[in-house]
């Protein structure tokens, strides 16, 4: 589930990646953006779920904590690199073609879709990882089972 919402993920930012400068909203961006809260809501609760399994119930609060701090972290340094990637793509396109304004729609546009396409190229990579270093839950019980026991606290009668 982990790897097709992140694939789903990478779809929906490659089909934002081809919105033209005059585009309209239904044709040109509904349908990434469609595609894009499937695969958010399928890869985050996977992630979740993921990253929770195995977790002694006196410990999920905090690694649910570092879960959600991670995730919004991961988002905000993306945030960065990626706006970082279509700004010196705007700038780069506009030195190489003098006739074309900073501020134009062309230029933006053409910087935005360089983010896109890198973003779309980083999330298929994260597929990638998904795909083949994260088990299935399968997997990880046939390990648990296979190793030691934990000591399970011992209950007084009453």
């Amino acid at each position: 589930m982990l790897t097709s919402g992140v694939l789903a993920l990478s779809a929906s930012v490659a089909l934002l990646s081809r919105v033209p400068v005059e585009g309209h909203y239904f044709w040109d961006l509904f349908p990434g953006l469609l595609l894009g809260g499937l695969g958010l809501g399928v890869s985050f609760v996977s992630a979740t779920i993921g990253s929770l399994t195995g977790v002694r119930p006196s410990d999920s609060g905090v690694a649910s904590g570092l879960v959600n701090t991670s995730r919004q972290i991961g988002g905000a340094i993306g945030l960065a690199v990626i706006s970082a990637v279509a700004a010196a793509s705007t700038s780069s396109y506009v030195d190489t073609h003098p006739e074309v304004p900073a501020s134009s729609a062309l230029a933006l546009t053409h910087g935005l879709q360089i983010g896109f396409y890198v973003l779309a190229g980083l999330l298929l990579f994260g597929a990638l990882i998904a795909a083949t270093l994260v088990k299935p839950r399968s997997a990880f019980l046939e390990v648990v089972q296979a190793g030691e026991q934990q000591p399970q606290p011992v209950r007084e009668a009453a």
